[in-house]
C-alpha cells in the first residue's frame, strides 16, 4: 500500500550490547562522541533502529585510509 512507513525495531542499549559485544556504557561514550551508530532520544532513553546498527558495524568494518 503506497505511503506505508516501515518502522525498524528500536534496539535499547543492553541489546546492542548482546548484539555486539560492546558495553553499554562504551556505546553511550561513543554516540557522545559522535562516533557511534545513528540514534533516537525518546524522553531520557536513547534506542538505536536495528538496520543504524547494521550499517554502523558495516561502517567500521571497512578499511581507514591514511588520508582519514
Amino acid at each position: 500500500m503506497a505511503g506505508e512507513v516501515r518502522v525498524p525495531r528500536l534496539l535499547t542499549l543492553k541489546e546492542v550490547e548482546q548484539a555486539t559485544g560492546i558495553k553499554r556504557w562504551r556505546t553511550y561514550a561513543l554516540i557522545q562522541q559522535g562516533k557511534g551508530p545513528r540514534h533516537l532520544r525518546i524522553g531520557k532513553t536513547i534506542r538505536v533502529p536495528e538496520d543504524a546498527l547494521v550499517q554502523w558495524i558495516e561502517e567500521q568494518s571497512k578499511p581507514h585510509t591514511e588520508e582519514e
